[in-house]
């Protein structure tokens, strides 16, 4: 019978579900784990020759660096394909561009294309919504005459519904309200 490769997430479910089982929170379950490896490692070690014992913490110590080791060059290569992954989505953004708001998400966890994607778009309709509400304020605003009195601002579709007579009657004032038009 072929033995099955668990994934990380089915080991880290059962490691929860052995710490639940236990009535311990998954951290204290790990180190009551460790504590016991270590525990039961000095037994299994009695009798043995202080240059085996030795050699054996040795070679334990070489297996969790490299071990540690592994963990430090996958995590460069899921920062560099991320890298590159982000110069190819984005060309032109430069890194000294990127807001701080970017690398804490990016630093909970969230990936640096989907992060500066989202700022993107929240800048994005920040600033359309500031824009249409200046148009909309400066549309409102009227300027003031000579005499007093205020020159209509006509909007586009104002404009559109005009008769012939009613714009060549405001026909400077629909010019002046042009320039405040967004095309």
């Amino acid at each position: 019978m072929e033995k099955k490769t668990l994934s990380n997430d089915q080991i880290l479910d059962a490691i929860y579900d052995l710490a639940d089982e236990s009535g311990m929170k998954i951290d204290d379950f790990i180190l009551k784990l460790q504590a016991d490896a270590e525990a039961s490692g000095g037994k299994s070690r009695e009798g043995l020759p202080e240059e085996i014992i030795s050699e054996l913490e040795e070679a334990r110590m070489l297996k969790k660096e490299n071990r540690n080791s592994k963990k430090e060059s996958q995590k460069s290569e899921n920062i560099k394909k991320e890298i590159e992954r982000f110069k190819t989505t984005f060309p032109d953004a430069m890194p000294q561009d990127i807001p701080d708001s970017v690398w804490e998400e990016v630093a909970g966890g969230v990936s640096l294309v989907h992060a500066y994607a989202l700022y993107l778009i929240t800048e994005s309709r920040d600033s359309e919504y500031a824009s249409k509400v200046n148009d909309e304020n400066s549309l409102r605003a009227t300027s003031k005459t000579g005499d007093g009195e205020t020159e209509p601002v006509y909007t586009k579709e104002q404009v559109e519904v005009m008769s012939p007579k009613e714009v060549s009657k405001n026909y400077k004032h629909i010019l002046k309200s042009i320039s405040k038009w967004k095309l």
